[in-house]
């Protein structure tokens, strides 16, 4: 199997508030984290001061872990060339992760299509997955005033719920129900006192040997319906529609506030023309309103079994499976989408990828 040596990139993302500098603060000390490259908005903000051995240049310092810490004052592109210049020059040790930690109202769609098409990144780098920190007092708030908040759980690979120290557990398991409700099936990991073991970021996505590849596990991946979403959310039945070319079933739905959840399983190849011209015709109408896809896909081109994943419509490098989970070929597509335009998006599909009328 080809061994992708690019070096790994997570985004760090939550609302304003939410704990995830804390969180970065502790992370940075941990030998975990040694040789990893720290991209951030200012130094000041984490309070990394105290941590500094090496001061490379007005944007560079070198911790005591080995973690290298850079400013993100100029473009992303720059910031990552720079860190590579000077590991090169050995003015700071070679690193093997960044992690980039965003403004609290960012969009991270953007940020990930950078990472993902931006060429000289490409080559160098592979985007690893996003970790959404989120408020464990004051989420509640957060998504229903701010739809960031929304977008920043919907496009997360992973969600941190800090300060469940101050939270009741009650309400805790509250926040994750809310959480599924926005993203199916997406791994939920509490900070206890702005602390949190950084491996988890060795287990996020579908972008290395991690648990997606793993056929057995595509399904919980995939899953829409879940015990754990809550009374905001509800699932309507499966139903199966013929065609000519075998049986396409109607999605279960899920809806919390203006975000919607559908899934669509088809038992018949894809044609991967179609399929693009689906996703393409999509970006350019809705690009905005496609906040997350997901799925594993039978195409006429390839018998086994293809990973999809992408944000905002930008697609990330697809990821072939051995096997198909329990044997069972067919594809499986989740959307995560603005509720006004779900009907739209779905018709569009149906009707470009899969011809239907």
């Amino acid at each position: 199997m080809y061994a992708d040596k690019r070096i790994p990139i997570n985004i760090i993302t939550g609302f304003l508030g939410s704990g995830k500098t804390t969180l970065l603060n502790y992370w940075v000390r941990q030998p975990a984290m040694k040789d990893c490259a720290v991209l951030i908005n200012e130094f000041g903000s984490v309070g990394l001061d105290h941590e500094l051995v090496e001061k490379i240049d007005n944007q560079v310092v070198l911790l005591e872990s080995g973690c290298i810490c850079c400013t993100l004052q100029n473009s992303l592109v720059s910031a990552l060339a720079d860190l590579l210049k000077k590991a090169a020059s050995h003015q700071i040790p070679m690193f093997n992760r960044v992690l980039i930690e965003t403004t609290g109202m960012a969009d991270p769609g953007s940020l990930v299509s950078l990472l993902t098409y931006q060429e000289f990144i490409c080559q160098r780098f592979r985007f690893d997955g996003t970790v959404t920190v989120v408020d464990g007092v004051n989420v509640r708030k957060q998504i229903k005033e701010q739809f960031e908040a929304v977008k920043q759980i919907a496009q997360a690979d992973t969600v941190l719920i800090s300060k469940c120290d101050m939270t009741e557990p009650e309400e805790v398991e509250e926040i994750e129900k809310m959480v599924a409700s926005l993203n199916p099936s997406v791994k939920v990991h509490k900070v206890l006192n702005g602390e949190l073991d950084p491996s988890i970021l060795a287990e996020i996505g579908p972008y290395n040997s991690g648990e997606v590849r793993d056929p057995k596990k595509i399904n919980a991946w995939l899953a829409t319906e879940s015990s754990k979403l809550g009374v905001a959310s509800s699932i309507q039945p499966v139903k199966v529609s013929k065609t000519g070319l075998g049986a396409v079933k109607k999605p279960a739905i899920s809806v919390h506030s203006n975000v919607a959840t559908f899934s669509i399983t088809v038992d018949r190849p894809i044609d991967p023309d179609s399929l693009m011209d689906a996703l393409e015709t999509i970006q350019d109408h809705y690009g905005d309103s496609l906040l997350r896809m997901k799925g594993i896909l039978h195409l006429t081109s390839d018998e086994r079994p293809i990973v999809v994943h992408g944000v905002y419509g930008q697609i990330y490098p697809l990821t072939w499976l051995n096997q198909w989970p329990e044997d069972k070929v067919e594809s499986k597509i989740v959307f995560i989408v603005r509720a006004l335009v779900r009907d739209q998006i779905e018709q569009l599909f149906r009707s470009i990828a899969l011809g239907e009328e």
